[in-house]
């Protein structure tokens, strides 16, 4: 009887023992399983964690897009076309400075070289040149095969009174000017000779060497009183020669 009883015993003690390990399995939480309470969303914990450190007079952290703000400084109020990419771009200013181009510099230049040009060129243009001019001629000679006159500008004008031309010679200096070679001179009386069967006025045609000779001919008293009409080449060179006839 004590043998059944042990038995008993024994039994008992092993089914409380089996209860036992069986309560404390089910009791124990395993390792890799997560409390409902720890899965909570990040942004809980987040803000938990602000609470946290703003209670104990601490300083909470930036968020992600808070940090980036930060991070990356405010382009400046001018350059509104800058970027900022973690790294700072260069900033494409809003207005272009135009400098003056290897080509406009040049017209410049050109300007002042023409106006240098023409300043030249209107200082050592021949006289006359290209010009009709009424004047006077107190000299007529031959250098080296060509033929050189020196003439003075003067005025013509109508004497009413004997229908006839009246010359007033002029006060400035005497310029020596030459003759072109083919140049031709239409002289009328006194400066040429009479001829019998000819007007005293009709212009008659000489050559350049002639017209030296005549004109030497002639008392110096008369050439002030003696008008031509001369026309100048683009050179400065006589191209003809008239002689205004006075009775």
């Amino acid at each position: 009887m004590n043998t059944s009883r042990r038995r008993t015993t024994k039994r008992w003690l092993t089914v409380v023992a089996l209860g036992a390990i069986t309560l404390t399995g089910c009791s124990q939480k395993p390792a890799d399983r997560m409390d409902p309470a720890a899965a909570k969303p990040r942004s809980s914990s987040a803000a938990a964690d602000k609470t946290d450190a703003r209670s104990y007079g601490g300083k909470e952290s930036a968020g992600p897009a808070e940090a980036t703000k930060k991070a990356s400084p405010s382009a400046p109020a001018g350059n509104s076309g800058t970027r900022w990419d973690g790294v700072q771009k260069s900033a494409v200013p809003t207005t272009v400075v135009k400098t003056q181009s290897p080509s406009t510099q040049t017209g410049t230049r050109s300007d002042s070289s023409e106006a240098a040009k023409d300043t030249s060129a209107s200082t050592s243009r021949a006289p006359f040149a290209g010009t009709k001019q009424f004047v006077t001629i107190d000299k007529a000679w031959r250098t080296n095969g060509r033929t050189y006159l020196s003439v003075r500008p003067a005025q013509k004008k109508i004497n009413t009174q004997f229908d006839t031309w009246e010359i007033i010679p002029g006060t400035g200096p005497f310029t020596t000017v030459p003759m072109a070679k083919n140049a031709q001179a239409l002289l009328t009386v006194p400066v040429r000779h009479e001829v019998a069967g000819v007007s005293r006025a009709e212009l008659l045609p000489y050559s350049p060497e002639q017209f030296v000779t005549l004109l030497n001919q002639l008392d110096s008293g008369l050439y002030d009183g003696i008008g031509y009409d001369l026309v100048f080449y683009g050179a400065g060179q006589v191209a003809s020669l008239k002689s205004l006839y006075k009775p």
